[in-house]
C-alpha cells in the first residue's frame, strides 16, 4: 500500500483550523505540525514565531483518495479566504518511506530546566538532574515539540516540583508526553492519561512501558463528561488540547478537581484565550496565571479550597 503526504504552509492562527480538518481526513486522524526550528550554536534551537508553520497528514493511496483530496483542498480554499493557508503539496510515498517519513523531523529536546524528550531511535547521555521522556510516536504523529507541550512541561515544573500532588489526569494524553514527565516530575503520583483516539492510546501505552511507568500510569481511552461527576478526583488536570474543547468541559474539569487543585489548560490560540479564561471563570476556577509562546497560551487555573469548618460558638466568649 502507498501513501500519499498532505503538506501545507499556514500561518499561526490557522493551525487549529487546519489540524481540525486534517485530523477528519487523515489516517487515524493523525497529524504532524511543525513550526520553524532555528539551530543554535549549543546544540539546542529556538523556534521562529515568523515563519509559517507547516502542517501534515498522510492518506492511504486508495480508490477515495483523490475524492478526499478535493475536499481538503476545498476546505483549505475556504479557510484561505480568513487566514494565510498556502498551497497544498502532496507526495507519493511507498509503504516503508511513509513509516519513517516522520522521523527526520524529530531530535532530542530539552524543556525546561530538567525535561528532555529523546526519541527511542536516537542516544543520549542524561546529564544530572536531567528527566528524560522516551517518546515513540508511532503512528499518532506529532512531534512534541509544539509550544503548547513545551508550556505545559515548563509550568508543571513550577507548579508540582515541590507540591503535595498525589492524583493527577492528563486530559487528551497524545503520546503520553505530559503524563510521563509528571511522573517523572512527581515521583509519588498516581496518573490517569485518557485520550479518545485509540491510536493515540495505543502509542501512549507503549511509550508509557519503555519509560518503566506502567505501574504509574493508567492509559485508557476516555474523557471528562460534562455534568457527570467522576469517581477519583485529582489534585492536578493537565488539558492540552483545542480551544474549544476545554471551552465544552470547563465545568467538567472544574468539577473533577479537588479543592484548592490546578489546571493547567493549554493547545489555545492567543485569540481565544479570553474565551477560555471566561469559561474556567464561569465554571468556578480562579485563573492563577497565563503564560505565552508565540501564539500559544497555557491558562493555569486552580479550584479555591474549601472554607474551614466552622468553630464552636459564633463570639468571642463562646457565646452563640
Amino acid at each position: 500500500m502507498d501513501w500519499i503526504e498532505l503538506a501545507v504552509d499556514v500561518d499561526r492562527e490557522a493551525v487549529e483550523a487546519v489540524s481540525e480538518l486534517f485530523a477528519e481526513y487523515g489516517y487515524n486522524g493523525g497529524v504532524v505540525v511543525e513550526e520553524a526550528i532555528v539551530p543554535q550554536p549549543d546544540e539546542d534551537y529556538v523556534v521562529d514565531p515568523t515563519a509559517p508553520v507547516q502542517v501534515r497528514t498522510y492518506l492511504r493511496a486508495d480508490t477515495e483518495a483523490a475524492d478526499t483530496q478535493q475536499r481538503i483542498a476545498e476546505a483549505l480554499w475556504h479557510l484561505g479566504r480568513m487566514r494565510q493557508v498556502g498551497e497544498l503539496r502532496t507526495a507519493r510515498l511507498k509503504e516503508e518511506d511513509w513509516a519513517n517519513a516522520w522521523k527526520a523531523h524529530y531530535q532530542t529536546t530539552r524543556i525546561g530546566r530538567s525535561m528532555v524528550i529523546k526519541p527511542s531511535w536516537l542516544d543520549y547521555s542524561p546529564a544530572p538532574g536531567d528527566r528524560v521522556i522516551e517518546l515513540d510516536p508511532g503512528m499518532a504523529f506529532g512531534t512534541g515539540l509544539h509550544p503548547t507541550t513545551r508550556l505545559c512541561l515548563e509550568a508543571l515544573e513550577d507548579y508540582a516540583v515541590g507540591s503535595s500532588i498525589r492524583r493527577v489526569l492528563d486530559l487528551g494524553t497524545g503520546l503520553g508526553i505530559l503524563a510521563i514527565g509528571t511522573a517523572r516530575l512527581l515521583p509519588a503520583a498516581h496518573i490517569w492519561a485518557l485520550d479518545t483516539d485509540p491510536v493515540a492510546v495505543e502509542v501512549s501505552v507503549a511509550n508509557v512501558a519503555a519509560n518503566g511507568l506502567a505501574n504509574r500510569i493508567a492509559v485508557e481511552q476516555g474523557s471528562l463528561i460534562a455534568g457527570v461527576e467522576p469517581d477519583i478526583h485529582f489534585d492536578l488536570i493537565i488539558a492540552n488540547i483545542l480551544a474549544r474543547v476545554i471551552i465544552e468541559l470547563a465545568g467538567a474539569i472544574a468539577g473533577a478537581l479537588e479543592p484548592g487543585g490546578v489546571a493547567i489548560t493549554s493547545g489555545i490560540i492567543d485569540e481565544r484565550g479570553p474565551e477560555v479564561q471566561a469559561a474556567l471563570e464561569q465554571a468556578g476556577l480562579t485563573i492563577s496565571e497565563t503564560r505565552q509562546e508565540g501564539d500559544w497560551l497555557a491558562i493555569i487555573a486552580r479550584r479555591p479550597p474549601s472554607p474551614p469548618p466552622p468553630t464552636k460558638g459564633g463570639g468571642v466568649d463562646g457565646r452563640t
